[in-house]
């Protein structure tokens, strides 16, 4: 007999666990009841129009072409549903496509940059650690793609969400350990896991497949409690990912699988794949509750996994909109919704155009003929054709005049509307002509800034992203590789490398064997403690602050290198499309500005020279000399010392100390070189580069 199948009880869980997960099922379906209901318009409508409108397309159908009036989805008078064989244009011009496509290319070209800013001086020694690992998690991730998705989506809908997480991907792997020549078929393979990905991962998800707290408000991050996302697996992907957890065994395949489906789905349902399993997630910030269900099956019930450096636990999500919809809504209103009216008022008139156009090109003309017209009595207006008449003293053409100015000049007029309600315009797409690359450059920028708020909205969330990654490089960073080392020789090899840091190894002593006469004896169970190595461009300064360099040194994390608390803003215009033009100008304009102060003393005009360079969202250390980056303090006046009481020492040179005034217990002692203490002692801040 076949093995029978267990299937998920509730008595599978304790109490507890099952009354959160009992809340967690209830809190998702309102969630999705929320969405369609709550708000004065039906959000997911406007979504699957654009969906179906963003495709470029055409307006022909089965049948002829109708006029139609749906005001629910936005039609008023739209030439829909024309035959086949219709004459009639019925092109829609692809301008959601263009739009948004071109918004994408403009806003999203670089990583984002990050200006790091310390809580308090302990962690200023960190600061620039932190803001290098936030730079590189974005490169080793190709993040960038995740956030252009993120933003194509924002555009699209008028919202958009994504997820920062820790990912770890591995795979089985078959590696040649012996090969016969003789016979190939003969060697041997072993089996291996290799580490394909482990890192900070960001993910953007499906708006489709996100709902977030009802309760939430735009622009007020602490309003929002909870939300769930859902994915669909193939069933070998689930039980790779979710296999090690104690009920996965008992999900079985099917689901809800057919519905918009996020990436993985899509894929899934491309390729037939007969077992899928439906997945939902959910995270409550309050409750500390994160909770994974498939298929019904509660496999995982635990506490939020993401927490800060105060033990404050994090949503993994950020989320923002394109236009703010009202002050109540966080689902904002994309450029989709904003052009739709006038997208089909467009394409109204620009197809009557058209056609008005192909009749005064290929008229009809009329001949003799039969006493009857058409079965119907109808004449039929074709292009072109012959049609009989009664009693013509000659054949006569239809003269059907062609669109005058007033069908171009209201597209452009209609256009124009077009463009100031989706702030896409001419300067923008590249169309600006007559003008030279500064002026374009000029009125580029100007256009851009119907793109400000879009833009700072992005900015918004890519700041919740930032502490994000913080908190998690702090968390998973700080874990190290485990390695138990039995030989003295190495043992003492190691410790000379890492000058002894307790940090990095674990000693205890075990009992050992007994000796030749039978008494006890200990051993050494030495645990070397390997934390992640990261190329960076850091080197530490004269007291102990990492800070950033040229050159790229392999440095090891530890974990009181991670300890930081501080600020972070995004810069927004880190993440644009650079005019080069624009930039040149601004760099002359900005040095203009900077050359008369350079040639007055630093300690007395550095800090307004950084001021100026910060202004043109640039890093004082990129443009001004070391010196003015780090100016001397002002020097004190002179101390006037009465002859009688000046002392000249066996160098000539006078003693200040006793100088009228100054103690000499408080001369100032040269200072011992603090960094290089710091480094034999291995803590340069809680930070030590290996040698």
């Amino acid at each position: 007999m076949p093995e029978e199948k267990k299937v998920f009880n509730e008595t599978d869980l304790s109490e507890q666990n099952l009354k959160d997960f009992k809340f967690v099922t209830q809190r998702i379906n309102q969630l999705k009841e929320a969405r369609k209901q709550q708000y004065d318009t039906n959000i997911e409508t406007i979504w699957a129009d654009a969906d179906k409108d963003y495709v470029p397309h055409k307006l022909r159908g089965r049948g002829k072409k109708t006029l139609v009036t749906d005001e629910t989805k936005g039609w008023r008078g739209q030439m829909v549903n024309l035959g086949d064989s219709n004459w009639q244009s019925d092109i829609s011009q692809p301008n959601p496509f263009i739009k948004i496509q071109i918004a994408l290319s403009i806003l999203i070209d670089q990583n984002p940059e990050g200006v790091f800013s310390a809580a308090s001086k302990k962690f200023v020694a960190t600061t620039e650690l932190m803001r290098q690992l936030y730079k590189r998690s974005w490169e080793t991730a190709k993040s960038k793609q995740q956030l252009k998705l993120f933003t194509f989506n924002l555009a699209k809908y008028g919202w958009a969400c994504a997820r920062t997480y820790p990912l770890r991907i591995t795979r089985k792997v078959k590696n040649l350990v012996k090969f016969d020549q003789e016979n190939p078929d003969n060697s041997t393979y072993e089996d291996k896991e290799v580490v394909e990905f482990n890192d900070i991962f960001r993910e953007n998800l499906n708006p489709w497949n996100v709902w977030i707290d009802d309760l939430a408000q735009p622009d007020n991050q602490f309003s929002l409690r909870d939300w769930s996302w859902r994915k669909v697996y193939a069933l070998d992907a689930f039980k790779e990912e979710f296999g090690a957890w104690k009920l996965a065994n008992l999900v079985q395949p099917g689901g809800n699988t057919q519905e918009k489906l996020d990436t993985k789905g899509d894929a899934s349902k491309q390729f037939k794949e007969p077992d899928l399993v439906e997945v939902y997630f959910y995270e409550n910030r309050l409750k500390d509750l994160f909770m994974v269900i498939a298929n019904g099956v509660p496999i995982v019930i635990s506490p939020l996994p993401i927490s800060d450096s105060k033990g404050l636990k994090k949503l993994s999500l950020w989320q923002t909109y394109w236009n703010l919809r009202s002050a109540t809504c966080p689902l904002g209103i994309g450029i989709y919704e904003a052009m739709r009216y006038d997208q089909n008022l467009i394409d109204r008139i620009r197809n009557m155009t058209i056609d008005q156009l192909t009749l005064s090109i290929y008229k009809m003309f009329f001949y003799q003929g039969t006493q009857s017209l058409t079965e119907t009595g109808d004449i039929k207006i074709t292009p072109g054709a012959g049609k009989q008449v009664l009693d013509p003293k000659n054949i006569n053409w239809l003269e059907i005049p062609g669109p005058g100015n007033e069908a171009w000049t209201g597209l452009q007029v209609f256009k124009q509307d077009m463009d100031e309600a989706s702030g896409i315009t001419d300067p923008l797409l590249g169309t600006v002509t007559g003008k030279t690359a500064f002026e374009i450059a000029q009125a580029k920028e100007a256009a851009l800034k119907r793109l400000k708020n879009p833009l700072e909205n992005i900015t918004d969330a890519l700041n919740t992203d930032a502490y994000i990654t913080v908190s998690l490089a702090q968390l998973i960073y700080s874990v190290p590789e485990t390695y138990e080392i039995a030989d003295p020789i190495l043992i003492e090899a190691y410790l000379q490398e890492i000058q002894s840091d307790p940090q990095l190894y674990e000693r205890e002593s075990q009992p050992g064997k007994p000796d030749e006469f039978g008494q006890p004896t200990t051993q050494d169970k030495f645990t070397a403690k390997v934390f992640p190595e990261f190329p960076l461009n850091l080197e530490d300064d004269k007291d102990g602050n990492l800070i950033e360099t040229k050159d790229t040194r392999f440095f090891r994390i530890k974990p009181d290198s991670l300890a930081w608390e501080g600020i972070i803003n995004i810069k927004s215009q880190s993440v644009l499309m650079p005019s080069k033009q624009l930039d040149k100008t601004l760099d002359m304009e900005m040095y203009n500005m900077l050359i008369p102060l350079l040639v007055q003393p630093p300690e007395l005009y550095a800090k307004i020279a950084k001021s100026i360079v910060k202004l043109y969202d640039k890093d004082p250390k990129d443009v001004l000399p070391d010196l003015w980056v780090n100016p001397p303090p002002p020097q004190p006046e002179p101390l006037f010392i009465p002859a009688e009481q000046a002392q000249l020492p066996p160098g000539g040179m006078p003693d200040v100390s006793m100088a009228q005034g100054v103690n000499p217990a408080q001369t100032v002692k040269p200072r011992a070189n603090n960094s290089m203490v710091q480094k034999v002692s291995g803590k340069l801040g809680g930070f030590s580069p290996f040698k």
